[in-house]
């Protein structure tokens, strides 16, 4: 009985370690383009997420990021409106794989017409390129949160900058979950 507890323990530890996950660009059309990083419009005001789209609002084309299978939780019931508004806090439509100790990795203002729900999928579809929320454009926002608080290391250790492709092919960042 004295073996078991230190097996139990190592087997909680490494179910529970948190790790690197490789994100590759939302959106399978080669014009998709990062807009916006650490700073909005490349420039001023801290964003600490990546905005990418590829001009077009309300196409069916932005994908899950994270490879390997997930667990995506969608929040929904704003709609497919490519207008800005305050619908579930300004996040808009969004889905959230969760992570280990408080790590999140989300992807905002999705246009679907779904109101929640959930799926597991490795790189699937998960709406419209779209702008709901509190938006300024058609675009996909994925940030990397530890209890609430957004990180950048994970696009920035990959060299992601404004202007770089967020063509689906393109490892974009390495998100911890």
């Amino acid at each position: 009985m004295k073996l078991s507890l230190p097996i139990l323990i190592a087997v909680v530890a490494v179910t529970t370690s948190v790790y690197a996950a490789t994100a590759r660009g939302p959106i399978c059309q080669t014009g998709a383009r990062v807009g916006s990083t650490t700073y909005y419009s490349c420039s001023s005001g801290y964003h600490g997420a990546l905005d990418m789209s590829n001009g077009t609002c309300n196409a069916w084309n932005h994908r899950a990021m994270i490879l390997g299978s997930r667990y995506y939780r969608y929040y929904g019931g704003c709609g497919k409106t490519c207008g800005g508004n305050s619908c579930n806090g300004g996040a808009g439509n969004y889905v959230v794989v969760t992570g280990a100790s408080g790590w999140q990795f989300r992807q905002l203002h999705i246009g679907a017409s779904a109101s929640s729900g959930s799926k597991t999928c490795d790189r699937c579809a998960l709406g419209l390129v779209s702008s709901t929320g509190q938006s300024s454009g058609a675009h996909v926002h994925a940030d990397n949160r530890r209890y609430g608080t957004r990180m950048t290391a994970w696009y920035t250790s990959v060299g992601t900058t404004c202007g770089r492709s967020a063509y689906c092919g393109n490892v974009v960042g390495r998100p911890t979950l």
